[in-house]
């Protein structure tokens, strides 16, 4: 069977050094750690990423353009010790 995404994420962070990455759902920014969990767990679901010292916001509370201006709200973020996600719900990531 191939590589879930959460290892994918990981082998792309340990390339490039990295231990941190941003992932986007339809409504989400996160900010987190992919939890290592090679070997380690017997019971892991591949369908989810396991994230460690995460910070969420909801899409639309971090920027609010109107038609004249733009204001940005980077407080809106809430920070988890632990957050799992659905690989089903990314549409998007990058290692930071």
């Amino acid at each position: 069977m191939g590589k879930n995404l959460g290892e994918i994420i990981n082998n792309i962070m340990e390339e490039n050094s990295t231990s941190r990455v941003l992932i986007l759902t339809n409504h989400l920014q996160i900010y987190g750690t992919i939890h290592e969990y090679h070997d380690k767990c017997d019971n892991c679901h591949d369908c989810l990423v396991a994230l460690k010292n995460v910070k969420i916001a909801r899409l639309e509370d971090i920027c609010n353009c109107g038609s004249e201006n733009c204001e940005c709200n980077l407080q809106s973020y809430t920070e988890l010790d632990w957050f799992n996600i659905s690989v089903n719900s990314i549409v998007g990531f990058s290692i930071i």
